[in-house]
């Protein structure tokens, strides 16, 4: 990790309010690494996924801890849910079909589950 030019660091409230933030920062920082406006739009449509995923798990997430960093050839993101003790109503989201719309949208991505279900979505692209 040696190789890292640019690095961003983000907690930010599990509310889809702030997904929003989430989504202009990566967009910012692809664009600092020379990303086109399809792979922008690509790493948009990703963020609202992820984001959508770690909020509809069985125990309620408090906030979202974004990691995003720039090498010679990639953007790497990591998304980790810090959950809470509260247990959420309704349905949880279903990891499989997270998975396979994130990998429609990105080359290299990866879901760790934790005690509650998807707790960390990572996911890089070329530059």
């Amino acid at each position: 990790m040696n190789d890292i030019k640019h690095e961003i660091m983000l907690s930010l409230p599990a509310d889809q309010e702030f997904v929003l933030l989430a989504r202009m920062t990566l967009c910012g920082l692809g664009m600092l690494g020379g990303l086109d406006v399809g792979l922008i739009d690509d790493v948009r449509a990703a963020t609202d996924e992820v984001c959508d995923c770690l909020m509809h798990q069985q125990k309620k997430a408090g906030r979202i801890e974004l990691r995003a960093w720039l090498t010679g050839e990639r953007l790497h993101c990591l998304f980790t849910a810090v959950r809470t003790e509260e247990t959420q109503d309704g349905e949880c989201g279903d990891q499989d079909v997270s998975r396979c719309v994130l990998e429609t949208l990105m080359p290299d991505v990866e879901l760790k589950n934790d005690t509650c279900g998807v707790g960390e979505i990572s996911f890089s692209l070329p530059l």
